[in-house]
């Protein structure tokens, strides 16, 4: 399986999320996951529900998770959203994906 989620480029108070900062997220990543896939910068937006509206630049990240993984990846994703001061953080879980060891 594939977890997805976004890192925003800057928090929702227009701060800069630093180069150290993202690199630190990015090594609990690959800690947690033995891996990780990063894109981007992507424009997006999005509603709360109380009508706020969020643009923002952020990076796809993508991880490789066994199905009993799902759980972990979720509450980091929180745990990175909670930590970059964001109101709410994309989950996205899709099918397929694996690595493929070559030696």
């Amino acid at each position: 399986m594939i977890a997805v989620t976004r890192i925003p480029t800057h928090r929702n108070d227009g701060s800069k999320v630093s180069r150290r900062e993202l690199r630190a997220i990015l090594t609990r990543v690959r800690d947690a996951f033995r891996g990780y896939s990063f894109e981007g910068p992507f424009e997006g937006a999005w509603v709360a529900e109380d009508g706020e509206v969020y643009e923002e630049k952020s990076y796809r990240l993508e991880v490789v998770v066994a199905q009993n993984q799902v759980g972990e990846a979720r509450e980091l994703f929180v745990s990175i959203g909670t930590q970059l001061g964001q109101r709410a953080i994309f989950f996205e879980l899709r099918e397929g994906g694996e690595i493929l060891d070559i030696e």
